[in-house]
């Protein structure tokens, strides 16, 4: 009989990293997801590659 669940992935994503924001930069956040249909770690993840991008 064959596994159930799900296949196992070759990067696992399993550290949590989190930090304080005003609400006002968390309401901004959640426009900006809202109006690009992204999650939260999608928009932290695209910034973070911007960031490296430009200052090495």
């Amino acid at each position: 009989m064959a596994k159930v669940g799900r296949p196992p992935v070759e990067d696992k994503k399993y550290i949590k990293v989190g930090f304080r924001v005003t609400e006002a930069e968390r309401d901004r956040l959640f426009a900006y997801c809202k109006k690009m249909n992204l999650t939260q770690a999608q928009v932290f993840k695209e910034a973070l590659e911007l960031l490296y991008k430009t200052k090495p």
